[in-house]
């Protein structure tokens, strides 16, 4: 499948790998960390049976995407997406993002209006802003966000992973009765393929206040958030961004962790569907 280019960096070009399936409204689906567009094969899969062009693509840094050195912050990112709805030429778009793969979208839309978009769709949502502070009491502490790097740069990457994804699918709760120990090793095998760069200079970008990118929203959204998401906590994220976002289309998966594309896939790809306006599967 194809590269596109969106930058340079000395004498290295700086590509974008994508995949572009079918046909119909264009539905882009950008992933979250520390993962890359293999995540949403699940959700591909429903997008197509149900008609729709489904795109997805790895952030920069992220499986088969170049290394990049540089460029891990929300208006390179934004600016990313954007040069890929001009290469394909993409109109009346849907923007599907997880985790933070949202923060791409609230920034697209901020920073490069909604001509091209027509619904957007947050899954485990990131903004509208993680960080604990006076005005969000039930945010994050800042010394989570140093931890996880102090580990990212010194654990074993294979290590480092396991126990994120400990936190992302919640297996004590989750194997056998949700997900496989084969979904398992296919998580720590995509996140294995993202650059040691990008797994450390990425977590910086998950305290962004994304307020000011909300209040610019204009298409109509669809928010989706688990109720025992560990690393996105619904009351710091999914909630506070309902309650800016008060028209949008709002649902809570009950006990769903930060993965949820992958253990509660029907209640995601229902919510998805129901949103777009096609039937779920029976």
């Amino acid at each position: 499948m194809p590269h596109m280019t969106i930058g340079h960096e000395s004498s290295a070009v700086v590509e974008l790998y994508y995949e572009d399936h079918g046909t119909g409204q264009p539905a882009v689906l950008i992933h979250g960390y520390p993962l890359d567009g293999r995540s949403w094969d699940r959700q591909a899969s429903a997008l197509l049976s149900a008609g729709y062009r489904v795109i997805t693509y790895d952030r920069r840094g992220f499986g088969r995407s170049s290394p990049a050195a540089g460029g891990y912050d929300y208006d390179t990112f934004a600016a990313d997406l954007h040069s890929l709805l001009v290469e394909l030429d993409l109109g009346e778009t849907v923007l599907i993002g997880h985790a933070t793969g949202t923060g791409d979208i609230a920034r697209y839309l901020s920073a490069h209006g909604s001509a091209r978009v027509a619904k957007a769709v947050f899954l485990a949502s990131l903004p509208p802003f993680l960080l604990r502070t006076g005005a969000t009491p039930h945010g994050v502490e800042l010394s989570y966000f140093d931890a996880l790097i102090v580990k990212a740069r010194r654990q074993d990457r294979r290590t480092y992973f396991a126990e994120l994804h400990d936190i992302i699918l919640k297996p004590a709760d989750n194997l056998a009765s949700r997900i496989g120990v084969e979904a398992m090793d296919t998580f720590l095998d995509i996140a294995a393929a993202s650059s040691a760069r990008a797994c450390v200079a990425v977590i910086p970008t998950w305290i962004t206040d994304f307020r000011p990118d909300i209040a610019a929203i204009d298409v109509p959204v669809l928010i989706v958030h688990g109720t025992g998401d560990r690393l996105l906590p619904i009351e710091a994220t999914g909630r506070p961004l309902h309650a800016l976002l008060p028209q949008a289309t709002y649902v809570e998966i009950a006990d769903a962790p930060h993965g949820l594309l992958w253990t509660h896939a029907e209640d995601v790809n229902g919510a998805l569907l129901t949103f777009l306006g096609h039937s779920t599967p029976g």
